[in-house]
């Protein structure tokens, strides 16, 4: 990788998770999206899963107010968990590996739930054309 060193590496995969999250209905423009992780130990080895969430935008009202925020994050996305399996003969430094996977895992399924919004959003837009299309065609 050159100079590209591992953690410019996991900050570019967490720019590319946030750039890909989707505000709606649900998280409207304001809400603050972010990338969290945890690693564990198991039996079947060491595990990483990785985290969207998201710091819901404060109601309007409550933020006039001058109120503080609420630090209460909402998951979205979780990746799956991504193992280690243990092996003496393993490379020690496997751990940013795993994190790098379980942030892979998060695109993917990001990728999947743009594909699903989009396909309902044009729907709604098709189904408000042919509703407007129906009413400027009534007598």
């Amino acid at each position: 990788m050159g100079d590209y060193s591992p953690v410019m590496h996991e900050e570019a995969l967490v720019a590319r998770i946030l750039s890909r999250a989707i505000y709606g209905p649900k998280y409207p423009y304001g809400s603050t999206f972010d990338v969290i992780y945890s690693s564990e130990s198991m039996g079947d080895g060491d595990g990483v899963v990785s985290w969207l969430i998201v710091y819901p935008q404060p109601d309007a009202a409550v933020w006039k107010t001058g109120k503080a925020v609420s630090n209460d994050w909402i998951p979205v996305l979780k990746s799956e968990r991504i193992v280690k399996q243990r092996n003496p003969h393993a490379f020690p430094q496997m751990s940013p590996l795993l994190l790098q996977r379980s942030y892979y895992n998060l695109i993917e399924k990001l990728r999947v739930q743009m594909v699903e919004t989009m396909a309902t959003m044009e729907k709604t837009e098709e189904a408000e054309k042919l509703k407007k299309d129906d009413i400027s065609t009534e007598k």
